[in-house]
């Protein structure tokens, strides 16, 4: 009879469960590098516009995410800056440059293809943001043997918001085949100042990389801290600008008192800027700004 050394243990299994939130961020990550959340964006300002303008929400929305998921994943594809300012974005357009590329150029062959099921007006309205893009990134200006719009200082930021408002307000407008207010006119040109702010927000986070690659904006060149006054300035303009749209009736009263809080957010964001916090997070809560302004303009209606 053999002597037992103790009571016996069995072996003890552990299971080891994926953790939900690792898998969360990674997808999070995913669509934020391949500009998914960029379409996203996008047809959420389309929605806004539709509602301020008392249009039905229509194909626009899924037309404008494919064609800012198409022109932005395309310019991440040759954004040399990434390597400095988003090594991680980097590695990833690295690692999947193929099938984004087939990815954005599919993207805006069919947006194109539904545009042109609406109209030639809305057909010329997909093209706005590619040919900016083009002129964007290019070297086509006849200046050292050749510059980009890119390299050129405030004019880099007016081409890409000027495009991309001008495109997220009218494409509503073309779609429902109405003709063109004053409203939709102010609409513009507050999308515009936003985007603006948006792009510089950018801009200043991503300041170390722009100066190695030469890129002249506000925070290259005047410094982060008067490009936030410069900012602040803007989204007071914004203010100023639904006040009067306002006053004058050319927007009511309650669609106006609504987008108050989305510039109030902006405000907010700028003040981040330079500050110690996740860089990476920065973008993420500037595009929050359009999601407050959906849900208080859905609202207002």
């Amino acid at each position: 009879m053999s002597q037992s050394s103790g009571p016996y243990e069995p072996e003890q299994l552990r299971y080891y469960l994926p953790d939900p939130t690792v898998a969360v961020e990674r997808a999070f990550g995913v669509a934020k590098h391949a500009s998914l959340l960029d379409g996203l964006v996008a047809a959420t300002k389309v929605v806004v516009v539709s509602l301020l303008l008392s249009l039905p929400v229509t194909t626009a929305v899924l037309l404008a995410g494919l064609v800012t998921f198409s022109v932005y994943g395309s310019n991440k594809l040759v954004d040399a800056e990434d390597e400095v300012n988003c090594p991680d974005r980097a590695s990833f357009v690295a690692r999947n440059r193929e099938l984004l590329l087939f990815g954005t150029l599919g993207a805006y062959v069919v947006a194109l293809g539904l545009a042109a099921l609406e109209g030639l007006d809305s057909f010329l309205l997909t093209l706005v943001p590619a040919v900016a893009a083009v002129l964007y990134s290019t070297p086509w200006l006849p200046l050292d043997g050749g510059t980009r719009v890119k390299d050129l200082l405030v004019a880099n930021t007016v081409l890409v918001a000027g495009s991309w408002a001008l495109y997220v307000a009218f494409i509503p407008v073309a779609y429902a085949d109405a003709s063109v207010s004053m409203t939709a006119v102010v609409v513009c040109a507050f999308f515009f100042l936003q985007t603006v702010v948006a792009g510089e927000v950018l801009n200043a986070r991503d300041v170390v990389g722009d100066r190695a690659e030469g890129v002249r904006t506000m925070a290259t060149v005047f410094g982060v801290r008067r490009t936030q006054w410069a900012l602040y300035a803007l989204d007071a303009l914004s203010l100023g600008l639904l006040a009067l749209a306002a006053t004058a009736d050319i927007l009511a009263v309650p669609l106006a008192v609504a987008l108050v809080p989305a510039v109030g957010y902006s405000v907010l964001v700028t003040t981040l800027v330079g500050r110690d916090i996740d860089r990476r997070r920065l973008g993420t809560c500037r595009d929050c700004q359009y999601v407050l302004m959906l849900c208080c303009v859905a609202v207002a209606v």
